[in-house]
């Protein structure tokens, strides 16, 4: 059980959780429109901001695709077999799926906080339900960045030291690019 949570991609990889991830991100971007929460970084979750209903499937796609590239790129890169770009896309469309976790969670216990209120407002409106959803969106966060090491590894067949340092200046490039082309499109929109 612990692998199919943490490590997935020994069992599916390829076309195969591609598809399922794509799936999965379909389905949270429709979710999250409900309560207005966007995915306006790689690994980044906000909610409370209207946009039009296209914005939700677009930030699930574009920070996939900044990872996959970025990710593609250090494996082609630091790797000594050989990369599929379809084995990359595929793993870090399914370590998206803990994100549908994340979206029920702040649909559930996170209140869309006031956007023009007093801070007073704000603290109000924190409360023991909020602070509980919080803790658990941590969680998802953590287990999120450990599927992605995972889906990197795996698909990259990087392993020890060289793995984790080359996955943390990617995540923090992939980071940086989406949030680039999210402000452009925010510009745009």
């Amino acid at each position: 059980m612990k692998k199919w949570l943490f490590n997935p991609f020994i069992y599916i990889a390829g076309a195969r959780s591609l598809i399922f991830g794509w799936a999965v991100m379909l389905l949270t971007a429709f979710i999250g429109h409900f309560n207005k929460v966007h995915f306006d970084g790689v690994i980044d979750l906000h909610s409370g901001r209207e946009t039009p209903i296209w914005f939700y499937f677009a930030d699930q796609f574009i920070d996939w695709g900044c990872a996959t590239l970025v990710f593609y790129i250090a494996g082609r890169i630091f790797s000594r077999s050989s990369v599929r770009l379809i084995d990359v896309a595929g793993t870090m469309a399914l370590a998206r799926w803990v994100w549908i976790i994340a979206v029920i969670i702040d649909v559930c216990f996170i209140p869309s906080l006031p956007e023009n209120g007093s801070i007073q407002d704000i603290i109000n409106s924190i409360g023991f339900v909020f602070i509980v959803g919080a803790f658990l969106m941590l969680i998802i966060l953590v287990w999120f960045v450990a599927l992605m090491y995972n889906a990197f590894s795996i698909s990259c067949n990087l392993k020890g030291n060289k793995a984790t340092g080359v996955f943390i200046v990617c995540l923090l490039i992939a980071e940086i690019i989406s949030k680039i082309i999210f402000h452009f499109i925010l510009l745009k929109s």
